[in-house]
């Protein structure tokens, strides 16, 4: 289970994030989106805190014109 664990795998990351690991590897190759990561020898992991946080600046509010 996802929410037990303190770091996500790639594949748990993407999954949580409805992307693919290869989508994600892009993002932190180019630096697009700054989605915080942990590098743990040569392993990459995601904390879910850092990924709800993300989430949060994604958000786009309506344009009140009508």
């Amino acid at each position: 289970m996802i929410s037990s664990k303190i770091l996500m795998t790639q594949k748990e990351a993407a999954e949580y994030l409805g992307t693919t690991v290869g989508t994600l590897n892009t993002w932190r190759h180019y630096g697009k989106d700054k989605i915080p990561f942990v590098r743990w020898g040569n392993r990459i992991r995601y904390r879910k805190e850092d990924l709800d946080a993300w989430i949060q600046t994604q958000i786009v509010q309506p344009n009140n014109q009508q």
